[in-house]
């Protein structure tokens, strides 16, 4: 079963680590027909937007999402970022999210932790 997928204009994706930008003055519909990494502009965090332990959390959930050649390397930082996250945070609400994502991320489930860290940073 196909994904399919509406870029409006001007808008950016990544698909398996490629930038991928809609140059048509119009929206682009397109199918993805097998398993690949996608991210939409709206849900990609950027370095300076980093304001926030969660948000270190989910740029290195990001980063091993759409860059799975470096892995280990993200893996590390993702590691330093959850327990700082978990340390800094004091209702247990929010520590039980922590805990998904942590399980979550040792599954390879990334764009499910990705999901779940959204829900919380918009609180």
């Amino acid at each position: 079963m196909s994904l399919k997928f509406r870029i409006p204009a001007g808008e950016k994706i990544i698909v398996n680590g490629a930038v991928i930008t809609n140059t048509s003055s119009k929206a682009m519909h397109f199918s993805l027909e097998n398993d690949a990494s996608i991210m939409r502009e709206r849900d990609i965090l950027l370095p300076d937007q980093v304001t926030t332990p969660l948000h270190n959390v989910y740029m290195q959930v990001q980063m091993m999402y759409i860059e799975p050649q470096n892995h280990a390397e993200h893996y590390k930082a993702f590691q330093e970022a959850a327990q700082m996250a978990f340390i800094s945070v004091e209702d247990d609400p929010t520590r039980n999210v922590i805990f998904e994502v942590v399980g979550l991320v040792g599954e390879k489930n990334f764009y499910n932790a990705l999901k779940l860290l959204q829900r919380i940073m918009k609180d």
